[in-house]
C-alpha cells in the first residue's frame, strides 16, 4: 500500500468525525474510499437535503483531488451537470486543482471546501433548473478560472503569461512585469509565477494545451 492510500486512511477519521454518515471502506483489490451520506445544511444549520456519495482516493493523493461519485442515481452523467461520463464529479478546473493541491489539501478540507459547495450547487440546480454560480465547460471554463488567477479577462494575455512562466526562469523582483502592465514584477504577477512554477512543467504544459 503506497503513501497516498495510507494518508487517505489516516485523514478519514477526521472526515468521519465531521460527517458521521460516511464510512471508510477498503478491499485488497481496490483503492480506499469513503461512502455514505453528506447532509447539506441551510443558513440555520438545519439539514435541507443530502447526497449519497463515494469518495475514492486518487493514486497520487494529496497531489490531486479524490474522485467523487454520486451513488443513488440522482445526478445524470452529463457534463452539463458537471459530472463526467464515468460518473465522477467535475468540482473545479485543472488549474484550480493543481494550485490547491500544491498548497496542500486534507480530506476533511476537500469535503468542506470543494465537495459540499459543489453539492449545494447541484441541489440548487435540481430545484431551480439552473446553477446559481456556474463555471463554463471545457476550454471556456478553464479560461474563466485563469482570468481570476491571473487578474485579466484577455485570453491572449493569459496564454502569453503562461507561456512566459513555462519557458523562463524567475524574473528579478525589481524588473518590469512580463505581462507588460508597466508595474514592477513583485507588485504584479510574482505570486502567479510562483504558483504555476510550483505545480511543475508537466501540469503547466497540460493547462497551456487546454486553452490553445
Amino acid at each position: 500500500m503506497n503513501n497516498s492510500y495510507l494518508k487517505f486512511k489516516e485523514e478519514a477519521s477526521d472526515a468521519i468525525s465531521n460527517f458521521p454518515d460516511l464510512k471508510l471502506l477498503s478491499r485488497e483489490d481496490s483503492l480506499p474510499y469513503l461512502e455514505g451520506k453528506i447532509d447539506l445544511l441551510d443558513e440555520n444549520s438545519m439539514p435541507y437535503d443530502s447526497y449519497f456519495v463515494k469518495i475514492v482516493c486518487s493514486i497520487d493523493y494529496p497531489n490531486s483531488f479524490p474522485l467523487v461519485y454520486e451513488i443513488n442515481g440522482r445526478l445524470p452523467h452529463n457534463i452539463d451537470w458537471h459530472v463526467y461520463p464515468d460518473g465522477h464529479f467535475c468540482t473545479c478546473t485543472p488549474a484550480e486543482e493543481y494550485i490547491q493541491c500544491d498548497k496542500g489539501i486534507a480530506l476533511l478540507g476537500f469535503i468542506q471546501n470543494h465537495l459540499t459547495p459543489y453539492l449545494h450547487n447541484q441541489a440548487f440546480r435540481e430545484l431551480k433548473g439552473y446553477y446559481l454560480h456556474e463555471r463554463s465547460h471545457g476550454k471556456k471554463g478553464v479560461l474563466e478560472s485563469l482570468y481570476t488567477i491571473l487578474d485579466t479577462t484577455n485570453s491572449n494575455k493569459v496564454l502569453e503569461i503562461l507561456l512566459f512562466i513555462y519557458k523562463n526562469k524567475t524574473p528579478y523582483r525589481t524588473s518590469k512585469c512580463f505581462c507588460a502592465s508597466g508595474k514592477k514584477y513583485r507588485h504584479c504577477h510574482r505570486e502567479s509565477f510562483i504558483q504555476f512554477k510550483k505545480i511543475g512543467q508537466t501540469r503547466l504544459e497540460f493547462i497551456i494545451k487546454s486553452i490553445m
